[in-house]
């Protein structure tokens, strides 16, 4: 009789804990789903609602910062994401690109110089950090005329100018070299003081 209700009390614990097991990977897959993401989306990352918040504060950060006056570029502020079939890693994607391609001799892409680079960078990373999403800021593209064919800003060597000589930091990582258009990520969703380890703050 004492073997088995132990094995009856021994199967009801095995069955609770199964149920408390289900119940938290279904929250896991449901609450990105909910958000309108993918279900492998990480379930405490950033949410649509979080990007579609933190995209115009930033947006007024670059605007109030003139990083973009008489420069020929436009600095737009936008969602960005890895890939949405599997992990989204929702972030905002500042792109930097050509204000008027038409404008610009039609070579391989259009450098955009240090200074810009530091700017917009300088604007937009305190205000992703206020409000928990990650950055990156990457090149975009401008049309040489209107329905023809388009060109990218070029953001390598301005990301080489301020990053080679740094060490990795965990706040940030940086693509620059041949080959490469250029792109500084930032991960502000979870880090502070990111300016400071970049040596911009």
């Amino acid at each position: 009789m004492m073997r088995g209700t132990r094995t009856a009390i021994r199967g009801a614990v095995a069955a609770a804990l199964a149920g408390v097991v289900a119940v938290a990977l279904s929250g896991c897959f449901v609450i990105p789903l909910v958000d309108g993401r993918s279900p492998f989306d990480d379930p405490f990352g950033s949410s649509k609602s979080d990007i579609e918040k933190a995209i115009p504060p930033i947006q007024a950060a670059i605007d109030d910062s003139g990083a973009a006056d008489g420069g020929g570029w436009r600095v737009v502020a936008e969602q960005g994401s890895d890939n949405c079939e599997g992990p989204c890693q929702l972030r905002v994607d500042v792109s930097i690109a050509p204000a008027d391609a038409s404008d610009f001799d039609a070579t391989p892409g259009y450098a955009v110089s240090e200074d810009v680079l530091r700017a917009v960078l300088v604007a937009v990373i305190p205000v992703a950090e206020r409000n928990h999403v990650d950055v990156s800021v990457v090149s975009g593209y401008g049309e040489l005329s209107p329905g023809g064919s388009t060109i990218s800003a070029d953001l390598s060597g301005a990301v080489e100018a301020l990053f080679a000589s740094r060490p990795r930091g965990d706040g940030y990582s940086t693509r620059f070299g041949e080959g490469e258009d250029g792109e500084v990520e930032a991960f502000t969703r979870t880090k502070t003081g990111v300016l400071q380890e970049m040596g911009l703050g």
